[in-house]
């Protein structure tokens, strides 16, 4: 797991090897215990995929894969940079 400061000035965290199944627990938590909605649909390239976002009242977090990051999570705003930094320190990936 990398976390690194993307284009838009936010954190951006790759996952890279994490498999599936981690991320569907991953994406599981997020919706069952930190009360995140998926919004948008699944939109799959040659080598990316643009998941549905995660969103809640206070913010919105962009997922994906591409074949050099694997899975990633981009914050959009303050509050989804604080989220990750925190979601960060407690996963164990």
């Amino acid at each position: 797991m990398i976390v690194l400061q993307a284009a838009n000035g936010h954190l951006l965290i790759e996952f890279g090897e994490l498999s599936d199944a981690d991320w569907k627990a991953l994406e599981s938590k997020l919706v069952n215990v930190w009360g995140f909605r998926r919004v948008g649909e699944v939109v799959v390239g040659l080598d990316e995929t643009i998941c549905p976002d995660f969103e809640r009242a206070d913010l919105t977090l962009a997922a994906g894969w591409d074949i050099w990051s694997g899975y990633h999570l981009l914050s959009e705003c303050a509050a989804g940079d604080e989220f990750l930094q925190r979601m960060c320190d407690e996963l164990q990936f």
